[in-house]
């Protein structure tokens, strides 16, 4: 529009900045728990959290391997539990005066957390109702005058059924109310669990983006460690890149431990060696910047190693893509070379991550901006400033003649491509790596 009268027309053009990274070390951890919420991951930031939420009790798998990543310095976890089909929940049958079954109260807490559960049952305040009392723990619920009618406002199974948060309650048709008694649940076993029930868990996880490490909390079994790695490269064809851990069995032998290298190679998955300490390499992994390799990186909490590997065993090892841990005096116990099963570094798989995420993080953001070259030379330009700050951090690093730049962008579109709609963006980064070898010439003057 030109204008008529003598002014200053102003015009506002609101930059393009893209949102900020999530930071990289997320854990997400399957595992067992002694109660908690099933199949559905809780972000937790503190050991003291997840207590609250799933227990401190050392028996189960995702108790240790989390209190393990806290004590390593993690930033977030994702806790997932998981119990198998076959677990069964802690009941109690009540009578009536007549020895007929009245009523099987059943514990809503799944596997042996039930068998815990106290049922009081005494008269209740009104003639022929009883009051119930219910405790799990630091939990009490008091229920007063119940009766077994199913037309009473106060039917004892409906009561139960739609507002207890400790059992369920079903009706066994002797028309009586139950006896008086003191006794707790009993029966609640805690099922095997299976591969299945880490496929349900890992789908739950797929719906939390930010995640870049998965842990099966002490799980050895290469059937497992496989589902998690395809999980792992399938996340990563969507930019949600992550890297599984997992580890080898107790007391494993070391052809055996070998053997897994012809089963697992890839640069998704860490087997951590000896058994019992792959959380905490979880969460150094999370303490670490991304670019930074944990080989010869100490981990905490651990007062010893369940065994140790001699140095030609160690050198088996990691020929086999093994991460393996061992203590060296003045250090304590470290990771001897962080590296995935295919042999490559853990922190050049890091960067390539983020390298993809924070691509795709500037790229969504010029989706439908991109019809000309203005737009088109925006998008390059985003792109490398991110770039820009990756190799200010050392995260990608130039070659050491000074000939290959640490990065290279290139943004176009065919004529082909353009009819379609389609934008293309080629980059290239060099990832730092771990220097961890140092060879010395020593000169020697007589």
């Amino acid at each position: 529009m030109v204008r008529i009268i003598p002014g200053v027309e102003i015009q506002v053009v609101k930059e393009i900045v893209p949102q900020q990274l999530h930071p990289a070390g997320i854990v997400g951890l399957i595992g067992t728990a002694e109660k908690g919420p099933v199949l559905a991951p809780v972000p937790l930031t503190s050991y003291r959290e997840y207590t609250e939420k799933f227990g401190s009790s050392p028996d189960y798998s995702l108790t240790r391997d989390a209190k393990l990543c806290f004590l390593n310095g993690v930033a977030e976890v994702f806790a997932t539990r998981i119990v198998s089909g076959d677990t069964k929940s802690a009941s109690l049958i009540l009578k009536d005066d007549k020895k007929k079954n009245a009523v099987r109260l059943s514990s809503r807490a799944l596997g042996e957390e039930g068998n815990s559960t106290r049922i009081v049952v005494a008269k209740g305040q009104k003639d022929g109702t009883v009051r119930m009392e219910i405790t799990a723990g630091t939990k009490l619920e008091t229920w007063d005058n119940l009766v077994m009618d199913k037309e009473s406002d106060s039917y004892l199974v409906d009561l139960l059924n739609e507002n207890s948060k400790l059992v369920s309650a079903d009706d066994l048709q002797s028309g009586n109310n139950p006896s008086l008694i003191d006794a707790n649940l009993a029966g609640g076993v805690a099922g095997q669990v299976k591969k299945e029930d880490y496929e349900k868990a890992l789908e739950m996880l797929e719906m939390e983006p930010d995640i870049d490490v998965v842990s099966a909390c002490d799980v050895w079994d290469p059937a497992i460690h496989a589902v998690i790695d395809a999980h792992c490269k399938n996340m990563s064809k969507d930019a949600k890149n992550r890297i599984g851990i997992g580890t080898v069995a107790p007391g494993e032998e070391i052809k055996n431990i070998v053997s897994r290298s012809d089963v697992l190679a890839s640069d998704r998955f860490v087997t951590v060696a000896p058994h019992g300490v792959s959380g905490a390499v979880a969460g150094l992994l999370s303490k670490l910047n991304y670019f930074e390799s944990p080989t010869f990186k100490a981990v905490t909490g651990i007062d010893r190693l369940e065994q140790r590997y001699t140095p030609g065993e160690q050198m088996e090892l990691l020929k086999a893509g093994m991460c393996v841990l061992d203590a060296m005096r003045g250090r304590g116990i470290v990771v001897v070379k962080g590296i995935t099963t295919n042999l490559e570094q853990i922190s050049v798989t890091r960067v390539a991550d983020r390298a993809v995420r924070g691509v795709k993080n500037v790229a969504d953001n010029f989706i439908g901006t991109l019809n000309n070259a203005p737009g088109r030379n925006a998008l390059r330009e985003k792109i490398t400033e991110f770039f820009i700050s990756m190799e200010k951090e050392g995260a990608i690093v130039p070659s050491t003649d000074g000939k290959k730049p640490a990065y290279l962008v290139d943004v176009y579109s065919s004529e082909m491509d353009f009819s379609q709609g389609i934008v293309r963006v080629d980059v290239a980064v060099r990832p730092v790596r771990a220097m961890d070898y140092i060879y010395a010439t020593l000169t020697v003057q007589a």
